[in-house]
């Protein structure tokens, strides 16, 4: 874990469903909602019971839907 408290991986920054929402600006409650029906389009990893996303996987959707 680094000195904010978010958990890294072989070099990779990995943040949780809060700190997703706030770069995203969406409610945590509709990240969760689409997680469960299958429409989420950036997938999360388990760490443990917890889910994280990569920020390298968050930064790339933005590029895309930027693009878009």
């Amino acid at each position: 874990m680094d000195e904010s408290g978010r958990v890294q991986t072989m070099n990779e920054r990995l943040i949780d469903i809060n700190d997703l929402s706030k770069v995203l600006k969406i409610n945590p409650k509709t990240i969760r909602n689409k997680l469960s029906n299958g429409s989420w389009p950036i997938e999360p990893m388990r760490v443990g019971k917890m889910l994280r996303w990569r920020v390298s996987d968050v930064e790339a959707f933005l590029s895309q839907d930027i693009e878009r």
